[in-house]
């Protein structure tokens, strides 16, 4: 069975050559290598173009700067595999991934994977284990992603190609976030979701300009806005009303600690006020709390937020930054 692997480049000549060597090396042949090229203004579209030339497996696309999500989608346009896989352009592979992968590609629609987070020296600063979760049922991992309390990141699962066309399923076009609608759909329609548990197969770089240090005052407000007008519209709302709660409390948890951090004085109040009214219309009265799907952090917060009390967040991140 043949993986296409989709990598969104983006002015990333500094990581590009080990990302696209990290494919080259696997253990398992049978690939594809598709390079969108998101209107790098750096050396990125040279070397994508390099290495299309030694390489037939590898194809070389370029395309105006509008964002990770629609260069992902460009690649399931794309893709001629039996599954994809997503690859950042400032990440890289184990050489083992793909061998893995083809173990399971038979049995599940899903297949999660165990990443490491890892920095630019190399050294191992977190390990995510996604396999933990394999004996949860796929409803439960589907609540605990909207909410965030397991990383929904595209990076994290190979997905089959049929179920993503047969089901029109795309990125979202957020700067931050675009994986969330994606990460919903792919397992509210999977039949069957799998692990690649031997060990962390990708590697995840932390550095001054990954999309993880970005600084947006509210990174999760307008994604959760688009998952709640998609449950609405495909009449699924009722069902995860509870867990749209939870997600909107984590989201606003996130953006309350992004304005202690980056406001002061009256500037720093009217965000926290215009935060808390969105929290306030976004909450949904008639439903209950998912508590389950809750991350411990954003669980404490639950009876202040519901009163609209916000200092108690506004505290937990000074506190914390003043212990950094």
């Amino acid at each position: 069975m043949k993986i296409s692997v989709v990598v969104p480049v983006y002015n990333a000549e500094r990581y590009l050559k080990k990302c696209i060597h990290s494919v080259i090396r696997q253990e398992y042949s049978d690939w594809e290598l598709l390079l969108i090229d998101d209107g790098s203004t750096d050396g990125s579209g040279g070397i994508m173009e390099a290495a299309a030339k030694k390489d037939n497996r590898i194809i070389a696309v370029h395309q105006e700067n509008v964002g990770p999500g629609s260069a992902r989608n460009k690649g399931i346009e794309m893709a001629t595999g039996d599954f994809v896989v997503f690859l950042d352009a400032d990440d890289f592979l184990d050489k083992e991934y793909f061998k893995l992968l083809s173990f399971k590609m038979k049995k599940h629609d899903v297949i999660y994977i165990d990443v490491a987070q890892i920095s630019l020296s190399g050294k191992v600063l977190e390990r995510e284990y996604m396999s933990k979760y394999k004996n949860w049922s796929t409803d439960r991992i589907l609540r605990a992603q909207m909410t965030g309390k397991i990383p929904w990141g595209g990076v994290r699962k190979a997905v089959r190609l049929s179920l993503l066309r047969e089901n029109k399923i795309v990125f979202t076009a957020h700067s931050v976030g675009e994986e969330a609608l994606y990460s919903f759909r792919v397992l509210f329609a999977a039949n069957s979701v799998g692990f690649i548990d031997e060990k962390p197969v990708y590697f995840y770089v932390i550095h001054d300009n990954s999309q993880s240090g970005q600084k947006i005052v509210d990174p999760l407000g307008d994604v959760a806005d688009s998952m709640k007008t998609y449950l609405l519209q495909q009449k699924l709302y009722t069902e995860y009303a509870d867990t749209m709660n939870a997600f909107n409390l984590t989201a606003t948890v996130i953006a309350l600690d992004r304005i202690e951090q980056m406001y002061r004085g009256a500037e720093k109040k009217k965000a926290v006020m215009e935060r808390m009214r969105r929290f306030q219309e976004s909450y949904d009265d008639f439903v209950g709390m998912d508590y389950r799907s809750l991350c411990y952090k954003a669980k404490i917060f639950v009876p202040f937020l519901r009163l609209g009390i916000s200092w108690p967040v506004l505290g937990a991140s000074r506190l914390i930054r003043r212990k950094v």
